[in-house]
């Protein structure tokens, strides 16, 4: 028993600072830090354990002891609660921890009852522990493998605690020695694997978090927080692959905003990089649920447009075109005009990648810009807009 306890003591110590350095090196997430200091506290559990007899009597040891525990548990369903926003528990779990350490405090010291008093930590720790796994799985759509892993872990000792909670308050008011050595061996002899499994998948978890955010800077644009070329690139195959799959339309728009370095030249680079974020939000509030939106360049937007034939494609262009009109650029107090050229296309027979129907949305671009920018075009091999706005087979114009 006393290497057992020595051990996790030891063990939850250095779980403690592998913590702390990922909270102070990984861009001080809070949630990694409550880890820290529950584990902290662990640490001071396991070695209390240890120095029983350095407390002048058992109840203070017992309070001790209790206390700890509720600290540990409590930080650790705090740091599951931020890592995931849950918003369904309260902010303030402290009430709580206090009223449980409120119940031991009375069956210890006011009307002991020896095994409702041991009953209550592994109680909440079960309920703490069932808590946190559903929050890790319901956290996103499809739970990363780490948070399988945990979550999964996070069950079973949660389980383990129910009956380890009805054990104990089964021992009566009067617990005795032997009573004791049958609810705290078998229960210390489990805690290890369990307490050891759930932080290690936590800290790969964790890793997970690290990596799945890493990935998503390396395909997102910092600036617009829309895709870049390369997650572009990875989405807009996905969706070629679908449409050719499902025999459905999948169209592109390709747009830039006009004289955008006389915007930069007459209001410098910051209002400049103001005007790429408005166009942005222009952009994505026209999204749907599967669009794809990327700034692929400079000052120039792709959007791909799943099951949307060359009709639709030209109506949301249009459409972008009227919200940029209606929602100007404020920069102290004056409007900035800001027009932008569009280029439409749509999947055909003969392509073999939605590179081919992006290149003819850009070529769709130059044609509306060489027409004068501002405006809606469509790549010449499909249709063009006729003077009273009906679509017509580009091949009757020329090119």
């Amino acid at each position: 028993m006393f290497f057992i306890q020595a051990t996790l003591g030891m063990t939850c110590l250095m779980i403690a600072i592998i913590f702390f350095m990922a909270w102070k090196t990984l861009g001080e997430m809070p949630y990694a830090l409550n880890w820290a200091v529950a584990f902290v506290a662990s640490t001071f559990y396991w070695l209390a354990n240890l120095a029983v007899s350095w407390f002048p009597n058992y109840e203070g040891y017992w309070l001790t002891v209790n206390a700890l525990g509720f600290v540990s548990i409590t930080l650790a369903l705090r740091g599951h609660c931020q890592r995931t926003n849950c918003s369904r528990l309260p902010g303030n779990l402290w009430p709580y921890a206090s009223l449980a350490f409120a119940v031991v405090f009375w069956t210890t010291i006011v009307r002991p009852h020896a095994g409702l008093s041991a009953a209550i930590l592994p109680f909440v720790a079960a309920i703490t522990l069932l808590l946190s796994a559903t929050m890790i799985l319901k956290h996103r759509e499809t739970p990363r493998p780490a948070e399988w892993a945990a979550a999964i872990t996070m069950v079973i000792f949660g389980l383990v605690q129910f009956p380890a909670a009805v054990f104990a308050y089964g021992l009566g008011p009067e617990q005795s020695v032997v009573a004791e050595m049958m609810f705290s061996h078998p229960t210390v002899l489990v805690i290890p694997a369990g307490f050891v499994g759930m932080a290690m998948f936590v800290i790969f978890m964790l890793a997970s978090d690290v990596s799945g955010d890493m990935k998503e800077i390396a395909v997102r644009d910092q600036l617009t927080e829309l895709l870049n070329r390369r997650g572009f690139g990875e989405q807009s195959t996905i969706a070629y692959a679908t449409a050719r799959r499902r025999r459905a339309f999948v169209s592109v728009i390709i747009t830039d905003i006009d004289h955008f370095k006389t915007i930069n030249d007459e209001f410098g680079h910051a209002v400049g990089d103001d005007a790429l974020v408005h166009f942005a939000c222009l952009l994505s509030k026209l999204r749907r649920a599967d669009d794809i939106i990327a700034r692929i360049g400079g000052e120039e937007f792709a959007l791909v447009l799943p099951g949307t034939d060359i009709e639709e494609a030209i109506s949301i262009a249009d459409e972008l075109c009227e919200r940029r009109a209606s929602s100007p650029l404020m920069v102290e107090g004056r409007d900035v005009v800001m027009t932008a050229s569009v280029g439409v296309a749509v999947i055909s027979e003969k392509d073999t990648s939605l590179a081919d129907v992006i290149a003819r949305a850009d070529r769709a671009l130059y044609r509306s810009k060489r027409a004068g920018r501002n405006r809606v075009d469509l790549e010449s091999s499909q249709k063009i807009r006729a003077v009273d706005g009906s679509l017509e087979v580009a091949s009757s114009h020329g090119s």
